[in-house]
């Protein structure tokens, strides 16, 4: 070949690698675009399970009433009690915290049946019926009205807290969950009596 030929040959070939090397870089910087473009709208809008604040589909009053008439198939109802009993044990330990702070402060508040409560899936409108909040309420306000060296007061109140959750939990029929809910709240709320009374 001549020597024409040959580098008419190689600036065809550098030529055919720079167009092949520019396209790869041009679909790249436009793949990046539309990556970022759609991070910003992702990172805008807000998942709609949290939004919502929902179980099943179902939220505050309404997630009561079924889970209270099973207006569901029982395993979706099964589903829904595991799902809602942490929320549920919040719920019930929120009005029991209330009347312990407003007994410090020596004034009462009023309860809402409906709260947000929060946990590690996100935030729920959970409701519960007045008077199951205002006995938690009560029971809270009282519950350091005890005397320091008697543990019958102790027991007492975790019998009286005992019988509090599972009639709470009987309404919406999770009968089975209410010897470890009372248990856990007791746990948190009595312990510290509890060790003050054996002392």
């Amino acid at each position: 070949m001549t020597q024409t030929a040959v580098s008419s040959v190689l600036l065809v070939i550098v030529l055919v690698l720079l167009v092949i090397i520019f396209s790869c870089l041009y679909y790249l910087w436009d793949k990046t675009r539309k990556l970022e473009s759609l991070a910003i709208k992702s990172a805008n809008s807000k998942p709609v399970h949290q939004t919502n604040g929902h179980i099943c589909g179902y939220a505050g009053k309404e997630l009561f009433d079924v889970l209270r008439d099973r207006k569901e198939s029982p395993q979706l109802i099964e589903e829904m009690k595991k799902s809602y009993v942490f929320y549920l044990s919040r719920h019930l330990e929120a009005a029991l915290e209330q009347g312990i702070i407003d007994r410090k402060k020596s004034r009462p508040s009023e309860l809402e049946c409906e709260i947000a409560v929060g946990g590690t899936r996100g935030e729920i409108i959970s409701w519960l019926p007045m008077e199951v909040l205002s006995k938690f309420y009560v029971f809270g306000r009282g519950i350091d009205k005890i005397s320091d060296d008697e543990n019958d007061d102790v027991l007492e109140l975790e019998s009286k807290l005992k019988d509090l959750v599972a009639d709470a939990l009987s309404q919406l029929n999770m009968d089975a969950y209410a010897e470890r809910m009372s248990d856990l709240i007791s746990r948190k709320y009595l312990r510290d009596l509890s060790n003050r009374a054996e002392n």
